[in-house]
């Protein structure tokens, strides 16, 4: 019986220990740094990105200075959670009304913010919990709520670029809500063929890209235009298994891409291609160069398969939008569907077809001459051996 009674005061001790904590929680909650300026650094941090992005679709821009309508960040709600090492921190639920719950607390915000709603959640919040599995950012459900849930740190607050809790953010929303981009799915044969040839034509492209996005006057882009089709063209022919999932993963996620980079224009930040910080600004054949000599961190599978594909297709829409190649080439990207897709390439290699054609009567050779085929193909032999 003694040993009954012992285990059930410690019963009895834990649970007044855990409700003792959770008024805690719920009162610490309530009355404690209730406004934006009072957070720390990270917390505030991470809770103006969501809202600087978001404050930009007012109606002070509009939605067609990112994208056409069908991409607006106001119709949507964040959670974000911070990242303690193996622990929890705090919640933030972003662009949701949820005033009436126990467990969440209305942070003041600036009168620049004034009209987006923000609520700290208690830690003891039982959907909370749940939200820590998100390290990687993905759509779910929350006090009722479709939410997109993530979770933040020091780190990917801070980053700019490539990796950051902004980029998350717009470039996720942006998939979800541009449902039309319905591109063919990749099948398991879908990859590029790594050889020497293959990689320094990839490279060549690369310098011809550098180039377009230099803002050359008209007659020059119209050349370099008709340059990157021919090199393309020419690619696609002597290897076409992988031409089709390369302009569907330029056209989706090449289009994110290139909505990001406009809003982290819009809010201040400088990012352009392969970029992770503001002072570190990568052209495309100095990428290729990093890949080819080991200075390439990630996997190079990777690369040629999926990322440098998806910063192609933000370099032609830029490319495109800047030198007006065609009228709401957003919506005709937009309404793509299926085998019948009309991508970045579609547009560019349009255009080379009328507007281009005087300048077509270049050669592959004439071509590799120009831009010192022998150097770009010695790095891609560098690369070859590299990955055996």
């Amino acid at each position: 019986m003694n040993g009954v009674k012992k285990v059930l005061n410690i019963v009895l001790i834990l649970i007044g220990v855990c409700l003792i904590a959770f008024c805690a929680d719920l009162m610490s909650n309530k009355l404690s740094k209730t406004k934006l300026e009072q957070l720390d650094e990270t917390d505030r941090s991470a809770v103006e990105e969501i809202c600087g992005i978001i404050s930009q679709f007012d109606e002070k821009y509009g939605n067609d200075d990112v994208w056409t309508e069908n991409y607006n960040p106001n119709n949507y709600s964040f959670v974000i959670t911070r990242r303690l090492g193996f622990v929890k921190g705090r919640t933030y639920a972003v662009n949701m009304n949820i005033s009436k719950d126990i467990f969440a607390q209305k942070i003041d915000m600036p009168e620049e913010y004034s009209d987006i709603s923000v609520y700290r959640i208690a830690y003891f919040a039982p959907e909370t919990f749940a939200l820590s599995r998100y390290d990687s950012p993905d759509f779910t459900q929350f006090k009722d709520n479709r939410v997109l849930a993530s979770s933040f740190d020091k780190q990917n607050v801070a980053m700019n670029g490539s990796g950051s809790l902004e980029e998350s953010q717009i470039k996720l929303t942006f998939l979800d809500a541009v449902e039309s981009i319905d591109t063919p799915a990749a099948s398991e044969n879908d990859h590029f063929t790594i050889n020497e040839e293959n990689v320094a034509l990839l490279g060549l492209q690369y310098r011809i890209l550098d180039d377009m996005l230099a803002s050359p006057d008209e007659a020059q882009m119209k050349e370099l235009i008709a340059e990157y089709v021919t090199v393309r063209e020419y690619q696609n022919e002597k290897y076409p298994e992988y031409a089709a999932e390369r302009e569907n993963i330029e056209l989706k996620n090449g289009c994110a891409q290139y909505v990001f980079y406009n809003v982290s224009d819009l809010i201040g930040h400088d990012i352009t291609y392969f970029n992770k910080d503001r002072s570190d600004t990568i052209t495309f054949y100095s990428a290729y160069y990093y890949l080819c000599t080991g200075r390439y961190n990630s996997d190079i599978g990777e690369f040629l398969d999926c990322t440098g594909n998806e910063y192609t297709g933000a370099a032609l829409c830029r490319i495109i939008e800047d030198n007006r190649l065609a009228a709401e080439w957003q919506y005709k990207l937009n309404g793509a569907q299926g085998t019948d897709l009309t991508s970045q390439y579609t547009i560019i290699k349009n255009y080379c077809g009328g507007t281009c054609s005087e300048f077509t009567d270049k050669t592959i050779d004439d071509i590799k001459a120009t831009y010192n085929y022998d150097e770009i193909k010695s790095m891609a032999h560098t690369l070859c051996e590299a990955v055996g």
